[in-house]
């Protein structure tokens, strides 16, 4: 009888060691497969091109010390050209053909948020969203216990943006050109929000998104007498408006929304873009953190060529130690409910590339604060600490 015990329970153990075994789609004995989708094609392509190379330049890294838990980490990224039906087009297939494991840096506001019906029914987590839209942390929308969000949403740069103005200027006259989308939807949300603290009105311009032409928005803001205007733009556009500015021999102060910090920015804009202030949501680059003196080294070990450091770079850089922690708290057989209770642990944490980051089952939000920039004889000068 004893012996028949005896059998049963090492059955038992061993059906128990079986099922600890057990992982989700995406992950083999040697492989964790990860999903990106960007522009590859599209308005925001050079963008597209400098994030995920920012992201394997760390995978790299983490891949030659052994990966996570014996695992090497493989990034598949495909193409939505900035337009939200190719994004769910691209997530599909990442998700049913694919069979990655998560997906990673979605880039895009409107294409992120055309795809939470496929993470909501395959139940795939999404890490780090490469948009600041507020509402990737909404956990009340479809999918958001499914999507953790790593930078200060829209709408609260807009806040800290018309504080800011009001604070240099009491009687400033605020405009803002925005997109007219869900990101231009988030970043008019913390307008609103602003108009209502201060008892102010800001006049609103809207332009499509991959518009080339402002003169239009331009004009209604000179006549209006529009002191400081905020852009919730990416590069192009900034770097288009200041210039159609200086045609019109129009100068209010610019400022934009953390997409137009891009060093490019200043560069392309030349002197119409002195002054420029923008939002800022990491540590910066040149920092004495941890990650930023780890981006520095990889850059030189690696022969990164020196246009390409920089801000969207350094995002893939960046955010990729987030994912890699998840990954890490997913356990030695990662499962995608793992990779959530994981990422839900994380408390105050520091990952050296951020400020110290908290997510739990009611917040996705990771860092809510920002510093502004601003380009003073051509370079990107930090004028404040951290603001909220």
């Amino acid at each position: 009888m004893k012996r028949y015990v005896s059998i049963i329970i090492m059955a038992a153990l061993a059906w128990i060691r079986c099922e600890n075994r057990v992982t989700s789609p995406g992950v083999t004995d040697t492989e964790i497969l990860i999903g990106n989708i960007q522009d590859l094609s599209g308005p925001i392509k050079e963008l597209g091109f400098l994030i995920p190379s920012g992201t394997n330049m760390y995978l790299d890294y983490i891949n030659a010390q052994g990966g996570v838990h014996g695992r090497q980490i493989k990034m598949l990224i495909e193409d939505h050209g900035y337009n939200p039906q190719k994004a769910v087009v691209a997530a599909k297939k990442l998700i049913e053909k694919d069979q990655v494991f998560a997906l990673y840096n979605v880039i895009g506001t409107s294409t992120t948020e055309a795809i939470r019906p496929i993470l909501e029914e395959s139940g795939v987590p999404l890490v780090a969203p490469a948009t600041m839209s507020g509402t990737m942390s909404d956990l009340s929308r479809k999918a958001g216990h499914l999507i953790f969000h790593t930078d200060a949403g829209y709408d609260v740069q807009s806040n800290v943006l018309v504080d800011y103005i009001l604070e240099q200027n009491a009687n400033a006259k605020i405009g803002v050109v925005y997109q007219d989308d869900d990101y231009g939807a988030n970043v008019l949300k913390g307008i609103a929000e602003a108009e209502e603290r201060h008892g102010i009105t800001i006049q609103r311009e809207a332009y499509q998104r991959g518009a080339t032409d402002f003169v239009g928005q331009t004009g209604n803001l000179m006549k209006g007498g529009i002191t400081d205007v905020i852009i919730g733009g990416i590069v192009r556009e900034p770097v288009t408006i200041m210039k159609t500015s200086q045609a019109m021999k129009y100068s209010p102060h610019f400022f934009g929304h953390a997409p137009t910090v891009d060093a490019r920015v200043g560069l392309l804009a030349g002197d119409a873009g002195e002054g420029f202030t923008s939002c800022y949501f990491a540590y910066l680059p040149d920092s004495d953190k941890s990650g930023p003196a780890l981006y520095r080294e990889l850059c030189e070990k690696n022969n990164v060529p020196e246009k390409m450091r920089g801000i969207y770079h350094y995002y893939g850089f960046a955010t990729a130690h987030i994912l890699v922690e998840g990954l890490r708290r997913a356990e030695e057989y990662p499962t995608r409910e793992g990779l959530i209770n994981g990422l839900e642990t994380l408390n105050n944490w520091e990952s050296g590339t951020y400020p110290p980051i908290t997510f739990n089952k009611n917040d996705h939000a990771g860092v809510e604060k920002i510093m502004l920039l601003q380009i003073q004889g051509g370079k990107q000068v930090a004028i404040t600490g951290w603001l909220e």
